[in-house]
């Protein structure tokens, strides 16, 4: 990390906190810098005048001393730790002494996180951070729902200076809702790579050339030659949660809409696509194989399935740069490659984001600890990685090596905060983070980009459709039940959820938004 950067947080820090902070012992991680309108990178190399004016505060006026609080904060995981008390203790001692708080930290396994904070949300529980995204825990939904507190510029500069700065202002423009911010966004890659991972062994063994592979029906002879000649080998697994690929046929998924790729500004019901009911009968004729794992429409967490080896495929939304040393560590192990299905393309912030809610009383805290997972790299790993020596070895300066059945291997810092802060794994190359910002940087930016459906007029038609969605869907799209009889009736009884008034609404809002922009 640069030293000048560590000096500056540093002082921010100790400016903002005063005796508090005092003892502070900061390390923290720059984001990448970039100035271009079609990203969303970092500029941390041009500190905010508000940053370098408190830094030079003298020391007589600074802050008073914090008053001692606890913060609550929910997030997902794939697999409740076992471990989560050590991490927390440890965890709890750095912000105790860093800005006097304490902070519950409650992770909820990903199958079960929605209808944890739904119900929470529905049953006004006070807490004060939550993990939100546009795919999970949906971002747009809650801020309509008065989920999440209005995060201003004011609250920015006065507790979180330097997150701040780390994002331009496109970025900031799509974590708005109707012209405001509800929550933080996590930096990491803001591009999505599809396609798969497969084990390396099989790929070898039987000379499969992944580069042709750019469709599911590619993977076949692949998955043919292992249902063949491996018996205690998944060729493919799936949870219940697992959609299609969209690039796969030519559509996307962004903003809260699906279309064709090459016809974006038309909102189109990817159920009644042509494209969908070619994917669902192909995954019927792969579940009837025995390609497809049995419990793939029942089970949530493949994570014990990877784990033990007997995996050879598995699909990625996000084939991130340099992150094939953790998909070997998910696979038991065992080394993968990537066959991508597509070209990179920016997606925005809005996949990974922490939301204050809405009746926090600490929101001020909940900002500062927020600044602290994205500059503080010592608390930033302790999070996402555990403690040195019991959960993870230095292997180098910035690598390390998870340790095996330690019972705290979450490696999900992509859910609390800056990733660059985060250690390198055994077998990453040292070049990743500046991968990572170089493709934040390069990655097509689609005609879409920051458009957000705002779904408060269809409210209840929402929540009526995802109900039909979550009864049919996963059967649907792991192959388990017949898409002749189960697509027509799923179309069906969307139309009688209000299918039709959401899309009429979606492409309403597309028109305005488009013609707003400058895009038609």
């Amino acid at each position: 990390m640069k030293k000048w950067y560590l000096v500056l947080i540093s002082l921010v820090v100790f400016t903002l906190l005063a005796s508090a902070c005092g003892s502070n012992n900061n390390n923290g991680g720059s984001a990448s810098n970039k100035a271009s309108d079609n990203t969303t990178a970092a500029t941390t190399e041009n500190t905010s005048e508000e940053t370098n004016t408190a830094a030079a505060e003298p020391e007589s006026e600074a802050a008073p001393a914090l008053e001692p609080v606890t913060l609550k904060w929910y997030y997902v995981q794939f697999g409740l730790p076992q471990d989560q008390e050590t991490v927390a203790k440890a965890f709890n001692e750095m912000t105790q002494k860093l800005i006097n708080t304490t902070v519950e930290l409650v992770p909820i396994d990903f199958g079960d996180y929605e209808n944890k904070m739904n119900t929470l949300v529905a049953s006004n529980e006070e807490f004060d951070l939550v993990w939100t995204s546009s795919w999970a825990f949906k971002y747009n939904d809650n801020v309509n729902k008065g989920a999440f507190m209005e995060i201003t510029d004011e609250m920015l500069d006065k507790y979180a200076p330097t997150i701040k700065s780390s994002f331009s202002q496109v970025a900031w423009n799509d974590t708005k809702v109707n012209g405001k911010t509800y929550a933080i966004p996590n930096f990491q890659t803001f591009t999505k790579t599809p396609g798969f991972v497969i084990q390396k062994r099989f790929v070898d063994k039987y000379g499969f050339d992944t580069t042709k592979v750019k469709t599911y029906a590619d993977l076949e002879p692949l998955l043919e030659q292992i249902k063949k000649d491996e018996p205690d080998i998944v060729p493919f697994a799936m949870n219940k949660d697992q959609s299609m690929l969209n690039e796969a046929y030519g559509l996307q998924w962004l903003g809260g809409v699906h279309y064709y790729l090459n016809d974006p500004f038309k909102a189109v019901d990817i159920l009644e696509t042509p494209e969908y009911k070619t994917h669902v009968d192909l995954m019927k004729s792969w579940n009837e194989k025995g390609y497809i794992n049995e419990d793939a429409a029942s089970v949530s967490d493949l994570k014990p399935m990877l784990a033990s080896g007997k995996v050879a495929v598995a699909q990625d939304f996000t084939l991130a740069p340099g992150s094939e040393a953790g998909k070997k560590n998910d696979f038991g192990g065992n080394e993968v490659v990537y066959a991508p299905i597509a070209e990179p393309t920016f997606t925005g912030v809005t996949p990974t984001m922490n939301a204050i809610s809405h009746n926090s009383k600490h929101a001020d805290r909940a900002l500062m600890l927020l600044e602290l997972l994205n500059t503080n790299s010592d608390l930033f790993n302790l999070l996402t990685f555990g403690v040195e020596g019991k959960h993870y070895t230095k292997v180098g300066d910035n690598t390390i090596k998870i340790t095996d059945n330690s019972g705290y291997t979450n490696n999900t810092g992509w859910i609390f905060g800056n990733v660059t802060n985060g250690y390198l794994l055994e077998g990453q190359p040292a070049d990743t983070w500046e991968r990572v910002k170089k493709l934040n940087d390069t990655a097509t930016v689609p005609a879409l980009s920051g458009f957000n459906y705002n779904g408060e007029n269809t409210k209840a038609e929402g929540a009526n459709m995802d109900s039909v969605y979550k009864e049919y869907a996963p059967g649907l799209e792991t192959g388990t039940i017949d898409p002749n009889k189960y697509v027509p009736l799923l179309v069906e009884k969307m139309k009688k959820a209000g299918l039709d008034t959401v899309m009429k609404d979606r492409q309403k809002q597309i028109d305005e938004w488009a013609a707003a922009n400058g895009k038609q």
